[in-house]
């Protein structure tokens, strides 16, 4: 009876380890946020994913923290009305450039914004100070952040339109 027991007890770990390794898994291709909702750009006839960003909370969030962001991908900012919106690079580990959109049109493209350049200085002199910010030329309605260096091996420009 005993060993009944003992062999109980041990496929009970067994099995307990098993679902608690699966409930903890995420594939790697998982969104940093579960809410996260992506749409299917389309721009020249390439397709970027772009990760949707329409409310303050994930605005203000941003891709502030993350290490990295997979190829053709981006993040897609859409604002309630067109205006001067402004963009900073808090907490950013890597460059992008930032594709400026009114409608379906691209207004202006701001290429390789490094993180370094958009953040408040480290002195004491500095502690308090907001960081730079980049400021569209022109009102938009959206804004595409993909990695430095996607503008230009996409052969976007202004005045191309975006299929959403």
């Amino acid at each position: 009876m005993r060993k009944y027991y003992k062999f109980f007890i041990v496929i009970t770990l067994f099995f307990a380890v098993v679902i608690l390794f699966f409930a903890s898994y995420k594939p790697a291709l998982a969104p940093e946020n579960p809410e996260s909702v992506f749409r299917e750009l389309k721009i020249n006839g390439k397709i970027i994913n772009a990760e949707i960003a329409d409310t303050p909370e994930k605005q203000v969030r941003g891709l502030s923290g993350r290490k990295n962001l997979s190829e053709n991908q981006g993040m897609l900012f859409i604002f309630n009305t067109s205006d001067h919106h402004s963009f900073w690079m808090k907490d950013m580990n890597f460059s992008l450039d930032f594709i400026w959109i009114s409608g379906d049109e691209i207004m202006e493209i701001t290429r390789n914004v490094k993180p370094e350049d958009y953040q408040p200085a480290s002195t004491s002199a500095n502690r308090g100070e907001p960081p730079r910010s980049l400021i569209s030329k022109s009102k938009v309605d959206k804004v595409l952040e993909v990695n430095a260096g996607v503008a230009d091996s996409l052969s976007i420009k202004e005045g191309d339109k975006i299929k959403f």
